[in-house]
């Protein structure tokens, strides 16, 4: 390496303290973007390129650097997104909080022609601006440029494909491999559209299923995900939880009632009218059940899945399941533990003592 190649690695170790707090902002920007869309991502992350990865790029390309402030990826960030539409989101976001170098920052998605193979992402060489940091002390903070990768988790894929092959464009490729590698690239961008088409499909589906649940109407809509979370923002339990709350002045902690679809699905509960009418119709029976279970508890507080369980529970027994299916019922809900044994007992009883229970297990076995 010549005495040029030196000085620039000089520099570098002079400033490592700005470049970490180069990445330290960068860091924090990139992570509030995502917490502010309020979206999952693959990976948001930031780096500082090594002395070593540095030292390699200076022998091959070291003429062409005058000085460390020439070489703009010292620093780096990258947000790799699930699906491409969110690429844009992010890079409005970027262009109005960073200092943009547009002559220097590439969009390769609009480079991306048919005919070659390539990775698309959308690069930006930036600055901070003294709005967002300043330190008096150390004016390189707003002079160094560092890059912003943003792409797709598909586009990230490919890019690191295209990167283990070892070639650095087309050009290169033995033409044996090029075609497959063409058809592969577009293979890629064909399912990175399709998985964007298929998110904005469920997200309106969702949205017509929740207005469909806040206006009433049951009868034509399937029993599940989606539908059984719009059926339990709109309080489907509520009104029988706060019954139940009242036998001791209890309070209702709010859990998951995830489980439960798997619990009226094996009940041959199809769609949200038939859940809607086995609440109705075993509400105050649940509620008979519940003052049987609590009063006289010492006992301040439920949780939000009481008034589906008990349901569940007068159903299971009236309908004379009996008590392998109630543990059962509690295996699916808790989990599998020794005490759903005792509890299923003591909630059969409690049944069988409000005439709930047609057939005793022990004489039917």
């Amino acid at each position: 390496m010549d005495l040029h190649c030196e000085m620039i690695l000089d520099e570098y170790k002079e400033n490592l303290k700005t470049y970490a707090k180069i990445e330290e902002l960068v860091s924090k920007e990139l992570n509030r973007y995502v917490k502010d869309f309020g979206v999952v991502v693959n990976s948001v992350e930031t780096r500082i390129k090594t002395l070593e990865s540095l030292t390699g790029k200076l022998e091959i390309k070291g003429s062409k650097y005058s000085t460390i402030r020439d070489i703009t990826d010292i620093v780096g960030g990258r947000i790799v997104t699930f699906y491409s539409d969110q690429v844009d989101k992010f890079a409005a976001k970027i262009e109005s909080n960073f200092i943009i170098d547009w002559d220097n920052s590439i969009d390769k998605r609009k480079m991306h022609n048919i005919d070659q193979f390539g990775y698309m992402s959308l690069h930006y060489i930036c600055t901070i601006p003294k709005e967002m940091y300043e330190d008096p002390n150390d004016p390189n903070i707003n002079e160094f440029k560092f890059e912003i990768q943003l792409r797709s988790i598909l586009q990230h894929t490919w890019a690191s494909i295209h990167h283990d092959t070892g070639y650095k464009n087309d050009i290169e490729v033995p033409k044996e491999y090029l075609r497959a590698l063409n058809r592969l690239s577009g293979l890629l961008e064909l399912a990175d559209d399709a998985f964007c088409n298929i998110r904005n499909g469920l997200d309106d589906y969702r949205r017509r299923v929740k207005q469909v649940v806040k206006n009433g109407k049951f009868d034509d809509v399937e029993l599940n995900g989606d539908s059984f979370n719009a059926y339990i923002e709109n309080g489907g339990f509520e009104t029988l939880n706060h019954r139940i709350s009242t036998i001791n002045n209890m309070e209702i902690e709010k859990v998951s009632l995830r489980e439960f679809l798997k619990v009226f699905k094996s009940l041959q509960f199809k769609t949200l009218k038939d859940l809607d009418q086995f609440v109705r119709n075993y509400s105050d029976l649940a509620y008979d059940f519940a003052v049987r279970q609590f009063s006289g508890k010492d006992l301040d507080i439920i949780t939000s899945a009481t008034g589906p369980l008990t349901l569940s529970v007068v159903y299971i027994l009236s309908k004379d399941m009996g008590e392998v299916v109630v543990k059962i019922l509690l295996d699916t809900i808790y989990g599998k533990r020794k005490s759903n044994v005792h509890m299923a007992h003591t909630l059969t009883s409690i049944g069988k003592s409000m005439g709930l229970v047609v057939t005793d297990d022990e004489n039917a076995q």
